[in-house]
């Protein structure tokens, strides 16, 4: 195979499916993450909220990944990844060995941070006690798995230059049970997270549809450990004797991992944004579906009339379009009417309630367009 070794410094891109699919799913990926980082950061300018730990750890993480796509670059066309390795020259083996500890690095890191950002969200809404232990706990353990994800791969093989250079004297250990073991730790970790919520949420005094959103917002965390399994199992493909030959497989669902956990890290933040065009589409097809009728001019005379500034405010919790807004409906309790609310009621036509009977005044204002 002397004859057909890479002799030029730029490696053509390997025509194999399996480079090629991991070329793919970066760029899928980093398209996604660009539009994913884009609505979060105008999520928040509609709320007019100033940036929290979160986003700094979030953003992090989504300058780790494109560090890693820049990384990918390097490994396709000046590592030789999809060839033998055989077919590659010492230079070659040598940047395909140094810059996979980088993308391990980078993967850590951008693991860790988007992780991290999820738990500085869960601790700031589920504001409990025991609740707030636990993720400390979460997050010390992740902070754990990326020092050992970065150890592993300076460590295990001594001198370090073994790496990309097999003359050299040393030794090396099991490297598929080491890196198999990191991801076996990474995938206990997605699914405590992906636990931790749970009982908050069960325990939250919540309509049954209110509970199951907010089960399926943050039940997303599920793609990630399936993710996870599947970057798990792609090591049983990985073979050191000719690693730029078997890893293509390995960096595709490294990737994909990554990419994955970065969206869903983002995705509870979107939702000021889902509302706003939702509302939007609804105004639109109540306007187009509501005729006009005598009762429509009482509601556009009441609507001209000047608006009181004053408001029935205590008992309710105001909801908006922020990340807490389901939750805080959980905290609404209903409260005793007062005698003031009372008369105001009678003044306006309405019907007391009992004394001593418990409610909510609902205030309720109504515009109608006419087309």
């Amino acid at each position: 195979m002397a004859d057909d070794k890479i002799q030029t410094t730029v490696v053509p891109l390997s025509t194999r499916p399996e480079v090629t699919q991991s070329l793919h799913t970066i760029i899928i990926f980093s398209i996604l993450i660009a539009i994913w980082t884009g609505l979060r950061v105008y999520s928040r300018r509609i709320k007019k909220l100033p940036l929290g730990v979160e986003d700094g750890l979030f953003y992090a993480s989504v300058a780790c990944w494109y560090g890693m796509v820049v990384s990918c670059f390097m490994l396709l066309y000046l590592g030789g990844v999809g060839y033998h390795m055989d077919q590659l020259e010492k230079v070659h083996i040598a940047r395909l060995t140094q810059t996979l500890l980088v993308v391990q690095a980078l993967y850590g890191l951008a693991m860790c941070t988007s992780k991290w950002s999820v738990l500085w969200m869960l601790k700031r809404i589920f504001a409990v006690r025991t609740f707030v232990m636990i993720t400390w706990v979460v997050i010390f353990f992740q902070a754990a798995w990326v020092v050992m994800t970065v150890l592993i791969g300076l460590l295990v093989c001594r001198p370090i230059q073994k790496n990309w250079d097999p003359t050299v004297e040393g030794t090396c250990g099991n490297q598929i049970a080491a890196y198999t073991a990191v991801s076996v730790y990474n995938v206990i970790i997605d699914i405590v997270m992906c636990i931790m919520p749970l009982p908050m949420i069960y325990k939250l005094q919540l309509k049954a549809p209110y509970k199951l959103a907010l089960f399926g917002i943050f039940g997303i965390s599920i793609v990630t450990i399936t993710f996870a399994v599947l970057r798990l199992m792609s090591f049983k493909t990985l073979d050191f004797t000719d690693f730029a030959y078997t890893v293509p497989t390995v960096i595709l669902w490294t990737y994909a991992e990554v990419g994955v956990v970065i969206l869903v890290a983002c995705s509870p933040l979107l939702r000021p944004i889902f509302d706003k065009v939702f509302q939007r589409f609804m105004s639109t097809v109540r306007s187009k579906s509501i005729e006009p009728s005598h009762g429509s001019f009482n509601y556009l005379n009441s609507a001209s009339q000047p608006k009181s500034k004053t408001a029935i405010r205590s008992g309710f919790v105001s909801v908006g379009d922020s990340e807490e807004s389901l939750v805080e409906l959980g905290r609404v309790q209903p409260r005793k009417i007062e005698k003031s609310d009372a008369a105001r009621l009678e003044r306006r036509g309405s019907k007391a309630l009992p004394s001593g009977l418990n409610g909510i005044i609902v205030e309720r204002e109504v515009t109608q367009t006419i087309q």
